[in-house]
């Protein structure tokens, strides 16, 4: 195993001397998007931007919003149709890409995550314990959560001045869930199988699952 482990690590320190010697990005600045975050529990349209600085280090952040004129929300992957959404997300993100070529790098990234959610509930139904829950013809429901991911990812330019970024990790986050002003409250029995968060009210620490795709347009570029 440590033979392994260090034949690992000769090989990486050889790949980054290798790119070093190569053409690495120019500075530059991006827009993209990410079309996955539409088919979240919670979907958002979210929009971004990163500075990529002359050295190995970048800085970016994205800014989510659920719109409840697309019906997003009552889509069937969704488990909580709203009749009305509202939901807004800040993603700050800091990337450390320890190997660059001129086309394609290869990153570590933490990000933050910081959203807010807002639904009006028609009939539904959340956890009261393993054998029952409360059903309901109504409620008002929210939820904040703030907390972050570790990620690994690559990124590609292709050609000229799209980026293509490919990435997936898991984190930590503190999520308060709240039903309020409910109608017509009913205790019913409840077999237990898999539910998301949303349907857990309270405060408690939840696992985060990031993976997707960004992709986007070079706004800018140092010119050489």
């Amino acid at each position: 195993m440590k033979k392994f482990t260090f034949s690992l690590f000769i090989l990486l320190m050889l790949s980054a001397s290798a790119s070093a010697q190569k053409r690495t990005y120019a500075p530059n600045i991006d827009v993209h998007i990410m079309p996955i975050a539409l088919a979240f529990p919670d979907p958002s349209l979210r929009i971004g931007t990163e500075y990529m600085t002359s050295g190995r280090w970048s800085y970016g952040i994205s800014l989510g919003g659920g719109l409840n004129v697309l019906g997003l929300h009552r889509a069937p992957w969704n488990s909580l149709k709203s009749r009305k959404y509202n939901m807004v997300e800040i993603r700050p993100e800091v990337k450390f890409y320890w190997l660059r070529r001129e086309n394609v790098g290869w990153y570590a990234a933490a990000e933050g995550v910081f959203l807010r959610v807002h639904r009006t509930l028609g009939k539904n139904d959340h956890y009261l314990s393993d054998s029952t829950k409360l059903s309901f013809d109504g409620s008002k429901f929210s939820k904040s959560k703030a907390g972050f991911v570790v990620k690994l990812g690559t990124k590609f330019i292709v050609p000229e001045r799209l980026t293509i970024d490919l990435y997936t990790g898991f984190g930590l986050a503190k999520a308060n869930v709240r039903y309020s002003r409910i109608e017509n409250p009913r205790e019913v029995s409840y077999d237990p199988f898999f539910e998301g968060e949303n349907f857990f009210p309270g405060r408690k620490w939840t696992p985060l699952v990031s993976f997707g795709a960004k992709f986007g347009l070079l706004v800018w570029q140092k010119q050489e």
